[in-house]
């Protein structure tokens, strides 16, 4: 049944994060010049899960307490926070969400994401409902922010955190990437980067879409959602978008903007739905758009963005999707790649992954290295939690170093 339920979750949500199997339809041969270092797994992460608890969540990070880091899962099923032991895997505890009363945070949802900053700190966003909760360690709300409004035809920014575009604070303030509600024939000034000042609530824009979002018509909404990344020593913050080779580096102290070409050696090129940018207002909202649905299946993008602090180093992580002909003959399988490159924006190395091991939805970091679940190794034994950990490693190292 759990076994089930896995590729349930994965199909219900294969729009945002799509069913992960194998692909090559898109790969080329990378350059010579991005062969200086390659992912190299070093060690295992497994996590003891009980017998109720299945692998479905889109929020998995790690957090310090009393120096020792602990992974904290929310577990959407049960409106469970779970912590594990990162050595020995097992649970340490199990905070639980309520629906409804004084502490009720509502129904969360698989797409709902939390932000474990301390024992008794942890932030909560329910995307379906959209408040922003901080909660103890009892589950307990401390205080409530609003980050985003659904309501009236106002196309808020939304919150679109999860375990690869995970939320981050920086002086006192939280930082969430943001995606769209609606389309717009014109996204020029539409905020992509959401500051919220957690002793006020107040909400600052700290950057917006790039010219490439009002230029074309991109499809799929998650073609919208960007990823981001901070560098706390440099204060400065990284924007990955999925349909640009640019990475945009914004200093959180005075505003100023760079942007540094990362490209997957994998990814030819990406092409908009449609060229015009107000072609959704010519389409029926209420019919499916098939067309649509093959061109957000068939064109690849860039997914995840996330910065090693204890190596100094970034990975950006490509969904490679067949071509359209595959997708309209029933083959949607896809795979990824994550490119590596450093503080100064040089891409160093790219390692291609199976998705018929690697889930690229379940990507996060630990002190030890880049945690990727094993998807294959859950099907095996549904009990056991299982993340390959990998370090990235010149080429050529010897790994007992």
């Amino acid at each position: 049944m759990k076994k089930q339920l896995y590729f349930l979750f994965l199909y219900g949500i294969s729009c945002s994060e799509p069913n992960v199997v194998d692909n090559k339809a898109q790969a080329i041969a990378p350059s010579k010049s991005t062969e200086e270092m390659k992912l190299s797994k070093i060690d295992q992460l497994i996590l003891q899960a009980n017998t109720t608890l299945r692998f479905g969540t889109n929020s998995i990070c790690t957090f310090l307490d009393n120096g020792e880091e602990n992974i904290s899962y929310l577990d959407s099923d049960s409106q469970t926070i779970i912590t594990f032991d990162s050595d020995s895997g097992e649970i340490l505890d199990q905070i639980p969400l309520e629906i409804e009363g004084p502490n009720g945070v509502g129904n969360i949802g698989y797409v709902s994401a939390h932000y474990h900053h301390g024992p008794d700190s942890i932030f909560l966003f329910n995307r379906q409902t959209s408040p922003l909760y901080l909660i103890n360690g009892k589950g307990e709300i401390i205080k409530t922010y609003k980050v985003t409004d659904y309501s009236g035809s106002t196309n808020f920014p939304v919150p679109n955190s999860s375990t690869m575009s995970p939320m981050h604070i920086w002086n006192n303030s939280l930082l969430m990437s943001c995606g769209i509600q609606n389309y717009e024939e014109d996204f020029t000034g539409y905020p992509s980067l959401l500051k919220l000042d957690l002793k006020n609530g107040k909400i600052d824009y700290l950057t917006t879409l790039p010219e490439i979002y009002s230029k074309a018509f991109w499809g799929a909404y998650f073609k919208y959602d960007p990823s981001v990344a901070l560098n706390s020593d440099n204060n400065k913050v990284i924007i990955s978008y999925p349909v640009d080779h640019q990475v945009y580096e914004i200093d959180l102290t005075d505003g100023r903007e760079e942007k540094y070409i990362i490209r997957s050696d994998f990814i030819q090129e990406i092409n908009p739905y449609q060229d015009d940018p107000a072609y959704f207002t010519s389409r029926n909202p209420n019919e499916r758009d098939e067309k649509e649905n093959v061109h957000a299946l068939s064109t690849s993008e860039y997914r995840g963005l996330i910065y090693d602090h204890w190596r100094n180093i970034f990975y950006r992580i490509a969904i490679l999707r067949p071509s359209r002909d595959q997708v309209l003959k029933g083959d949607k399988k896809f795979s990824f790649s994550i490119i590596t490159f450093n503080e100064n924006f040089e891409k160093v190395g790219e390692s291609p992954f199976t998705t018929s091991t690697h889930d690229p939805s379940s990507i996060f970091l630990t002190k030890e290295g880049l945690a990727i679940f094993r998807k294959d190794l859950y099907l095996q034994n549904e009990d056991l939690f299982i993340f390959d950990l990998f370090i990235p490693r010149n080429i050529g190292e010897d790994p007992e170093k």
